[in-house]
């Protein structure tokens, strides 16, 4: 699941215009889960749905690059992403900032940071884009990743789809206009 192989994928949209972008395995997964091509950023390697969310007819993967082909009208245009924003669907292993650690504020600053891209709806976020799909497309978005986290096998697995979910629990509560503070209050009092 954490393979970062980037390829090209070629695009054929019907009528002859082509198009091309770059995606890796977890970039075509999430194209064939959702019926919608998804793409690596070239300059950052964040992987989001292709800008348009285009619908495929077909998506196959070939020896060294990926085809999709596109029904006749449709124009992909390249994403633009806001630069300095983390893509919790970008696994690289990266160590955990040990005052964080020490302080435990990570999920404090993860909610604050979701709550702060609701407020400015940055373009090309991930997180705008959740936000702009709605309520309905998250909640579904929770339950994937909670299914990804139950197949999840190896320890790195458990580990990314773990994060993956929490992050969309966040991205839910604030959606849903539930305070974080609520959750860590209720967690809190299971602890005692």
């Amino acid at each position: 699941m954490a393979d970062g192989t980037v390829l090209p994928v070629i695009v054929d949209i019907e009528g002859g215009i082509r198009a091309g972008a770059l995606m890796n395995r977890k970039a075509f997964s999430k194209s064939i889960e959702t019926k919608v091509l998804w793409i690596v950023h070239p300059e950052t390697g964040r992987v989001l749905p292709w800008e348009g969310d285009p619908l495929y007819i077909s998506l196959i993967e070939n020896k060294g690059f990926f085809s999709a082909q596109l029904p006749e009208g449709s124009s992909p245009i390249a994403c633009e992403l806001t630069d300095g924003e983390e893509d919790p669907e970008l696994h690289e292993n990266t160590a955990l900032d040990a005052e964080k650690e020490k302080e435990s504020r990570i999920l404090y600053s993860l909610a604050e940071t979701i709550a702060r891209r609701k407020k400015e709806m940055p373009s090309g976020s991930y997180t705008t884009h959740l936000f702009e799909k709605g309520l309905e497309k998250i909640r579904k978005k929770v339950g994937e990743e909670a299914i990804e986290l139950i197949l999840a096998v190896s320890r790195e697995d458990i580990v990314y789809e773990s994060a993956d979910l929490i992050y969309h629990l966040l991205v839910l509560l604030e959606a849903a206009g539930v305070d974080f503070h609520d959750l860590m209050a209720e967690l809190e009092r299971r602890d005692s």
